[in-house]
């Protein structure tokens, strides 16, 4: 499904060293992104783990590329396309024109994108700075899953630094779960995401 994707994301992406390939179907077994994105708020117990990077550590837009891609291998992230290259999702709201804040008639439409990386990648510089892995440089506010869904990976800025937050196996997680349920009763949420929710709320519940 690549037709209603913008051009625009898909030059951003390009400049920061990724190949856009698809946008997903909304799955039944593939976790919301708006789900996805609450993995920051999880406790150690629930199987999160954390990098973070302080903000005065030296080069931490390198240092930042270097963790996520260290990370991203270890715990799964990737699948390795025919031509040996690597592939993931990346959460982005698709909508021709990013609405506002508070438009509820407009609502984001967030979906998960297949991407593939290149040889040559920057997502703490080119890919925050231009907006679609962040908002500035060395900010990052990404959301990405493995191709199966079981390998989470959310990005963020914090007081002490930026970094990341891991998590494996979201159906298994209460909390997630939990907030799915909330996601699929938000009015002011695009109703084919809160379909989405409930979806994999049924889905999950019923492994």
């Amino acid at each position: 499904m690549t037709a209603d994707f913008p051009q625009e994301l898909a030059d951003k992406l390009s400049r920061a060293g990724f190949t856009f390939l698809e946008v997903v179907e909304t799955r039944d077994d593939l976790v919301p992104y708006l789900v996805a994105r609450y993995v920051t708020y999880l406790q150690p117990e629930d199987g999160r783990s954390d990098v973070i990077i302080e903000h005065d550590e030296p080069n931490l837009g390198a240092r930042f590329n270097a963790e996520w891609e260290r990370a991203a291998q270890e715990c799964g992230l990737f699948s390795t396309a025919s031509d040996g290259r690597r592939e993931f999702l990346l959460g982005l709201d698709i909508s021709a024109d990013a609405p506002d804040a508070e438009d509820e008639e407009n609502p984001p439409s967030y979906r998960w994108v297949r991407v593939l990386l290149r040889d040559e990648w920057d997502i703490a510089g080119v890919g925050c700075a231009n907006g679609v892995l962040g908002s500035g440089e060395n900010n990052p506010t990404f959301a990405a899953t493995s191709l199966s869904g079981d390998v989470v990976m959310v990005a963020g800025y914090w007081q002490v630094g930026i970094g990341f937050t891991l998590a494996s196996h979201p159906e298994r997680i209460a909390t997630l779960r939990e907030h799915a349920k909330r996601i699929a009763s938000y009015e002011h949420v695009e109703p084919a995401q809160r379909q989405w929710a409930e979806r994999w709320l049924a889905h999950s519940q019923a492994r």
